[in-house]
């Protein structure tokens, strides 16, 4: 199936969807979650699986039938949005201002970070209007923005600590898996733009379903709220929404 043709098709792509932010659905989940009928699920599921962008794990329950749980295949994952071409044009521009002593004595691993964390200051630097002057708070929701303008799949929401934002769609995917330097570079960036330490304690590359960062609220300003019920999330769509 080509990709043009996966996106005309609303109904494969919410089921793709529904697959990346939940690691594995049942035919029950996805009847459920998209109304519709469970016969229309399976031949949707058969054509996914027919393109090899989903495959079926047969699960076992103690009462009644086997049941399968359905997973993105990696060509099912990259059918989300990925920014290989962005960080590798990124990469080159950072390459031109590199002088000769910034490399000296450093070796491939550490050229490989200097490249990258240059790269992360000046993507900041980018943005810094937009961030410049804003509560901790505001500067979480607009990092979460930004993240969603990229993968399509990111949320946040207050805690009772601070904040939590999860992306569910790893644009670097290929990359992070091979490198982990890729993951302290969008690290970085993140840090760098919000002006606050952030805790990454869960990674896609990693077998987890989302990358999760954790943001303390008493950083900087003290002057963040307490737990909240609002969560900025995001279904693939092109700017986030607040849901209850």
């Amino acid at each position: 199936m080509l990709l043009a043709e996966l996106r005309a098709n609303s109904t494969k792509s919410r089921v793709l969807a529904l697959l990346k932010r939940s690691g594995g659905s049942t035919v029950d989940d996805l009847t459920r979650l998209l109304g519709l009928a469970p016969m229309t699920i399976r031949q949707h599921l058969t054509a996914l699986q027919r393109d090899g962008l989903i495959s079926a794990r047969e699960v076992r329950r103690p009462t009644g039938r086997p049941h399968f749980v359905f997973t993105l295949t990696a060509d099912g994952e990259e059918t989300f949005p990925r920014r290989y071409d962005v960080l590798a044009e990124m990469i080159l521009d950072e390459i031109a201002f590199l002088r000769p002593r910034d490399l000296e004595n450093v070796d491939a691993a550490g050229r490989r970070r200097i490249v990258l964390e240059r790269v992360a200051e000046r993507t900041a630097a980018g943005y810094r209007d937009r961030f410049d002057g804003k509560a901790l708070s505001e500067r979480v929701r607009l990092l979460a923005e930004l993240l969603q303008e990229e993968s399509g799949f990111a949320e946040y929401e207050s805690t009772e600590k601070g904040y939590e934002v999860r992306d569910y769609n790893c644009v670097f995917h290929k990359l992070a898996r091979s490198d982990s330097e890729v993951c302290h570079w969008h690290l970085t960036l993140m840090r760098t733009l919000i002006g606050a330490d952030v805790l990454h304690d869960r990674s896609i590359w990693a077998g987890a379903e989302c990358c999760r960062f954790l943001i303390a609220a008493d950083q900087r300003t003290g002057k963040e709220p307490g737990r909240s019920n609002d969560a900025l999330a995001v279904s693939g769509k092109a700017s986030p929404r607040q849901v209850n």
